[in-house]
């Protein structure tokens, strides 16, 4: 029987071919967020926690966003959706997550929510988590599963 990287179908792009392109849905997540609240503004917390737990919430969504992206370089993996995946790596914060990257966006979009007292960022935090496993992470577990098996 031929290896996974051996296996060919010249039918199927070697790459996820998600159907998001995530930082486009984040940033669209985030100019929905403002505009949400500029509209019609959903507080649900005091000022003083929303100054706190916001650049808390935020702060651990970038280290953790530049935890994953040093791993994923130190592995010699690509990190943009529409290349090749040739390593699968597996230390770093993706012993806890297969995707700390996403987990990142979407607990800035909280955070930013919880800074910005407004509930339209929650709300859209998780929207956009929704969409994500649907049109990334379900397509890049596929393509890695035919890949690698």
């Amino acid at each position: 029987m031929a290896a996974p990287d051996e296996i060919k179908n010249d039918n199927l792009p070697d790459h996820a071919n998600v159907a998001i392109f995530p930082p486009l849905l984040f940033g669209l997540s985030l100019v929905g967020g403002f505009g949400l609240r500029a509209i019609f503004p959903l507080q649900f917390l005091s000022d003083r926690l929303a100054w706190i737990g916001g650049p808390f919430v935020v702060g651990v969504a970038l280290i953790l966003a530049a935890w994953a992206v040093r791993t994923m370089h130190a592995g010699g993996a690509s990190i943009p959706t529409g290349e090749p995946t040739d390593v699968i790596v597996q230390g770093g914060p993706y012993r806890l997550s297969r995707n700390p990257i996403y987990l990142a966006m979407v607990l800035s979009l909280a955070g930013i929510g919880v800074w910005a007292n407004s509930l339209w960022f929650v709300g859209l935090a998780i929207v956009t988590a929704a969409l994500l496993s649907w049109g990334a992470i379900s397509r890049e577990e596929a393509y890695l599963q035919r890949k690698f098996g």
